[in-house]
C-alpha cells in the first residue's frame, strides 16, 4: 500500500510499506537550499519509518530535479552521505535519472563516491531511467 507522507511545491514523498521503500519524487528544478531542507525533512521520517520497517529502501526520482548547485554537491560529500548511510543506516539507495547529463552528474558523482566509501557498510547503490526498474532492483535486495 502506498501511504503519503508529505507532499509540498517541491516533493512528494510516500512510504511503500509492501517492499517496504520510502520514495520521493521531485517536482522541478528549487534552490540548494531548500532542496537540502527538503531532503533533511524525507532524512528525518526515514529515522522514523526504519523503527519500523526493517531493510526500509531509500528511491529518489531525481528526473524533474534539474541541476544542483555547487554548494550542495559539496554537502553531499561533506554532510549527506554520511547522514544517510552512517547515521540512518540506509542500506539501499536507487536514484531514477532524467535525460539531462548535466543535471544528472552529481548524482551519479554521489553513487560513485557514497557505493566505494560505504561498501564495508553493505550499502547498495543505484541508477535507474523508471521506477519499475528500480522497484525489480530493490526486490531483489
Amino acid at each position: 500500500m502506498i501511504i503519503p507522507i508529505f507532499d509540498n511545491e517541491y516533493v512528494t514523498c510516500e512510504l511503500d510499506d509492501a517492499l517496504p521503500v520510502l520514495k520521493h519524487r521531485w517536482k522541478g528544478p528549487l534552490p540548494g537550499e531548500i532542496f537540502r531542507q527538503n531532503l533533511l525533512a524525507i532524512a528525518e521520517r526515514y529515522r522514523e519509518l526504519s523503527k519500523s520497517y526493517k531493510n526500509l529502501a531509500w528511491l529518489a526520482d531525481t528526473q524533474l530535479l534539474g541541476e544542483v548547485d555547487d554548494e550542495t554537491e559539496k554537502w553531499f560529500a561533506e554532510v549527506w552521505d554520511n547522514l544517510l548511510f552512517s547515521e540512518l543506516g540506509v542500506k539501499f539507495h536507487a536514484v531514477i535519472l532524467g535525460e539531462d547529463l548535466f543535471a544528472e552528474y552529481p548524482m551519479e558523482k554521489f553513487k560513485l563516491r557514497a557505493a566505494e566509501k560505504f561498501k564495508m557498510h553493505g550499502v547498495q547503490l543505484e541508477v535507474f531511467s523508471d521506477e519499475e526498474e528500480a522497484y525489480d532492483w530493490i526486490r531483489t535486495r
